[in-house]
């Protein structure tokens, strides 16, 4: 989940799993997302020019990460965050004039979900999946908002037709690992979709991570059968 609009480090021993999710970049395929002239000179200038002053900075993370020690994470400047109620607005604009531009929609729930407002993202999601009910990377992100939101039956649900539609999605096999690690306590599915994972991607990005967890998962379970 690159977080809702900021990291945090948290003190966790070192006998634990690290924990950081991550949200699909769902602005793909072939669906139009059309615009005046206007809009888009409002919504670029939105997006990119506070990325002008971050230049060099690194990425945010949607959801804390949890590390082994402690971490420090400096908190964005102003300048680095988006100015998410201009953008939200402009999305708002572009869907009262076309209820149905899927675009508009995802990028809607996506704005919606980096400013951490995980209800109105579900309900914006749901909405785009009436227009696209097979598309797997608003599953996955559907899923991780209801995460973020507790609610993990229906977050698995997601996660489930996300990998329906696309078996190799493979960052909703990240979230549905770090889900049963972290909010399950089940370490056993957690470890089989994390090895299923490095199977389909050995240089998945978070691979690393995921080996540690893994290592750790793993003597968890030896002491808990012992």
């Amino acid at each position: 989940m690159s977080p809702p609009a900021q990291a945090a480090g948290f003190l966790h021993k070192a006998s634990s799993p690290e924990r950081k999710t991550v949200r699909p970049m769902i602005l793909s395929g072939n669906r139009r997302f059309t615009i005046t002239n206007m809009h888009m000179l409002l919504i670029m200038a939105g997006l990119f020019v506070p990325l002008l002053f971050s230049c060099g900075t690194s990425d945010q993370k949607k959801s804390p990460a949890v590390l082994q020690g402690a971490h420090n994470v400096q908190k964005p400047t102003r300048s680095q965050v988006p100015y998410y109620p201009g953008l939200i607005e402009e999305y708002r604009l572009l869907l009262a004039e076309d209820p149905h531009n899927f675009a508009a929609l995802v990028a809607l729930g996506n704005a919606y979900f980096d400013n951490g407002n995980w209800k109105r993202a579900v309900e914006v999601y749901r909405n785009a999946l009436l227009i696209a009910p097979r598309d797997a990377d608003v599953h996955s992100a559907l899923g991780t908002t209801y995460q973020n939101l507790g609610m993990f039956d229906r977050s698995l649900a997601e996660y489930r037709l996300a990998l329906k539609y696309e078996p190799g999605h493979l960052d909703t096999r990240y979230n549905m690992g770090n889900l049963y690690a972290h909010d399950k306590r089940d370490y056993g599915n957690a470890v089989r979709v994390w090895k299923e994972l490095l199977r389909l991607a050995p240089n998945y990005p978070e691979a690393e991570r995921i080996r540690s967890n893994i290592a750790v998962l793993d003597k968890k379970m030896k002491v808990e059968n012992q």
